[in-house]
């Protein structure tokens, strides 16, 4: 008796498996923030982790004035962001600064039947930022055993 009933524990554990984006090992360095991102303080960089849906695809997987996405290395997506006003544009142009861009790598995966959206990203970063997001997105998929879907958006 006590078999069957650690038999169907056991197997109510592995029915349940991953039940939301929230529920992926986020990479070391990394603290939650929110359900669904975490933030490595050192680094600047945010991983965000989300259900696969509407919102999500007309947020992140569309170009807009301020936001494009394009294919980058191994199945995932650079992104651009602006994220700032125009005033703080003409701000940063008059100071000779740069003007203050997200940038970001993102992918769409499968686990255990379900698709998820994985976003590592800086703010106020450079073209240089790509190469490391990749590179955290990478360790993410790695602890994790996924893989990103081809040819996703």
């Amino acid at each position: 008796m006590y078999k069957k009933i650690l038999a169907f524990l056991l197997l109510g554990f592995l029915v349940i498996g991953a039940a939301s984006a929230s529920d992926f090992k986020i990479n070391e360095g990394f603290e939650p923030v929110t359900e669904y991102f975490s933030v490595n303080n050192e680094t600047g960089m945010t991983i965000c982790t989300w259900d696969y849906g509407d919102e999500m695809v007309q947020t992140y997987l569309e170009n807009s004035s301020d936001y494009k996405i394009v294919l980058g290395d191994n199945n995932t997506y650079n992104t651009t962001e602006k994220t700032t006003s125009e005033i703080s544009d003409l701000m940063s142009v008059l100071k000779n600064e740069s003007i203050n861009l997200t940038h970001g790598v993102l992918e769409i995966a499968e686990c255990e039947g379900n698709q998820y959206i994985f976003y590592a990203y800086i703010e106020k970063g450079s073209s240089d930022d790509w190469k490391t997001c990749y590179d955290e997105l990478m360790k993410f998929n790695e602890n994790n055993n996924i893989k990103p879907i081809a040819d996703a958006i």
